[in-house]
C-alpha cells in the first residue's frame, strides 16, 4: 500500500490553515479539518471509506471561505474541490441525465489539469494516464452549497418534486458510476524545429475516450444556513428538560421575567445560552423534521455549526485574517502610493454596523467600500505627498470622510531603521 504524504493530510496542519482564514469558528474548522484529512488518508487504503459532513452557519460566517482554502491546497493534495450550488439544478432535470454529468465533467477536467500540472509523466500511455485521471476523480470534494434549499415543504407536485430530488442527490451521494465520454490532457512529444532543425519536445493536447467518474470515496460537505432548524433543536432540548428535571422550567408561565406583553422575553430565548456547541447540533430527528429524507441523512455522518459571528469575532477577522477586507483596501491604498489605517474604535464601529445589518463578515467589506471608496478615487493618480489615510470611529458615526496625513519621509525613514534593528516588521 502507498503510504501517504503526512505533512500535507495532517489534520492540525489542515486546520490551521483553515483557522488562517476562517477565524472564530474553531469547533467547525476541528470537524472540517478531521473529516478532509480522513478522506485523504482513505486514497491509499483499499477499504477506505468517506464520512460526508453537514456544515451548518448563518450567511457571512465563513462557509464559502472554508470551499476557496480548501480548493487552494486541492493540487498539494491531488484531490479536486468543487462547489455546486443545488439551486442551479432544481429547476431542471434535477441530479439526473445531463445535468448531473455536466458537474462531474468538471469534476474530471479539474483531475485533468492537476494530473497536468503535478502528476504528467511523459512516458505515461493513454491508458496509464486515463487510470490516474480517474483514480484522482473518483477521490474529489465536492461541497453542496444551499443544501438547506432543498428540504421537503409545501405540498402536491412541489413536495413530490423535492422528495425525487432527494432521492437522486441520496444515489450518488451512495455511490454510482457516471460515463463521462472524451476529456483533453496533455502528452509530451518530440519534434524537430523547423528554423533550427534541433530536437525539442512539446505538449500536444489528447482526447482519452470513455471516461467515467465513481462518486463512492468521493467526499461530500452539505452547505447551508438552515433558518429555523436551530429553532426546532431548541424546542426539543426544551422538551427533554422538562422531561428529565421538571423543576428546573416553570410551567407556570410562558415567559421567566415580570414583563408581559410585547416586552416579555420568550423562556426559549432565554435558556438557549445554557446550551453548549455540542448541544445545540441538530440530531437526525431535527433534519428530518426540517424536511429531509432519514435515508440522506443517515449518509452524513458529521455534522458542524459555524457559529453567528459578534463585534469581537468581527474585529478579529479585520486584523488577523488573510483575506479580511481591512487588509484588502490597505493594499489598494499602497497601489496608488499611500497609507490607510483604522483605529480600534473605527474596527469597533465597523463591526458594530455589520452585526447591525446581520452580514457577518460578507458585510464589512462593503461597509469598507463605503466608507473608503470616495477618498481612494479622489487620491488616484494625483502626485501630491505620500499621505496617510487614518479611519476613527468618531468619523464613521459623524458621517464624515477620513482623516488625511502628510507622511514626514524623514521621520519615516529613520522609524524603518528602528524597526530593521529591532527585527519587527515596519508599519504594523
Amino acid at each position: 500500500m502507498t503510504h501517504y504524504n503526512k505533512s500535507y493530510y495532517d489534520p492540525h496542519k489542515i486546520k490551521k490553515e483553515l483557522d488562517s482564514y476562517v477565524l472564530g469558528q474553531e469547533q467547525g474548522t476541528k470537524s472540517i479539518a478531521m473529516a478532509v484529512a480522513q478522506h485523504l488518508m482513505s486514497k491509499y487504503a483499499p477499504d477506505g471509506q468517506t464520512d460526508n459532513v453537514m456544515l451548518i452557519g448563518p450567511t457571512g460566517c465563513g462557509k464559502t471561505e472554508t470551499f476557496r482554502c480548501l480548493q487552494r491546497l486541492e493540487k498539494k493534495w491531488e484531490c479536486p474541490v468543487l462547489m455546486v450550488n443545488v439551486m442551479d439544478y432544481a429547476a431542471t432535470k434535477s441530479w439526473q441525465g445531463e445535468s448531473i454529468t455536466d458537474i462531474f465533467k468538471k469534476v474530471a477536467d479539474r483531475a485533468a489539469e492537476i494530473y497536468n500540472e503535478v502528476l504528467y509523466d511523459s512516458e505515461d500511455s493513454p491508458e496509464e494516464q486515463k487510470e490516474y485521471i480517474q483514480n484522482i476523480a473518483n477521490h474529489a470534494i465536492i461541497l453542496l452549497d444551499e443544501f438547506d434549499k432543498i428540504a421537503i415543504g409545501g405540498d402536491g407536485k412541489s413536495r413530490q418534486f423535492i422528495k425525487e430530488y432527494q432521492s437522486n442527490l441520496l444515489k450518488i451521494i451512495e455511490g454510482n458510476t457516471y460515463d463521462l465520454g472524451s476529456i483533453p490532457v496533455e502528452r509530451e512529444i518530440d519534434r524537430t524545429d523547423s528554423y533550427t532543425g534541433r530536437r525539442v519536445k512539446e505538449r500536444e493536447g489528447v482526447l482519452l475516450t470513455d471516461m467515467s467518474v465513481d462518486t463512492t470515496h468521493m467526499l461530500f460537505i452539505m452547505l447551508g444556513a438552515f433558518e429555523g432548524l436551530k429553532e426546532i433543536t431548541v424546542a426539543r432540548l426544551e422538551k427533554e428538560r422538562l422531561a428529565n428535571d421538571p423543576d428546573k422550567i416553570y410551567r407556570s408561565s410562558l415567559y421567566q421575567d415580570t414583563n408581559l406583553g410585547f416586552m416579555a422575553t420568550p423562556r426559549s430565548v432565554k435558556q438557549e445560552t445554557h446550551y453548549t456547541y455540542e448541544q445545540l447540533i441538530p440530531s437526525t430527528e431535527d433534519l428530518i423534521e426540517y424536511g429531509f429524507m432519514r435515508e440522506l441523512i443517515g449518509r452524513i455522518t458529521i455534522r458542524t455549526v459555524y457559529k453567528h459571528l459578534n463585534e469581537d469575532a468581527l474585529v478579529d477577522i479585520m486584523l488577523n485574517s488573510k483575506t479580511s477586507a481591512y487588509r484588502d483596501y490597505q493594499k489598494k491604498f499602497r497601489r496608488i502610493h499611500h497609507d490607510m489605517r483604522c483605529s480600534r474604535s473605527a474596527l469597533r464601529e465597523i463591526a458594530r454596523v455589520a452585526v447591525q445589518r446581520g452580514a457577518g463578515a460578507r458585510g464589512l467589506r462593503t461597509v469598507f467600500s463605503e466608507l473608503l471608496s470616495d477618498t481612494w478615487y479622489d487620491l488616484a493618480g494625483t502626485t501630491r505627498n505620500k499621505l496617510r489615510v487614518l479611519l476613527r470611529g468618531k468619523e464613521i458615526k459623524e458621517h464624515r470622510p477620513p482623516l488625511l496625513h502628510v507622511i514626514d519621509r524623514k521621520e519615516q525613514e529613520k522609524r524603518r531603521k528602528l524597526f530593521h534593528l529591532l527585527k519587527r516588521p515596519f508599519g504594523y
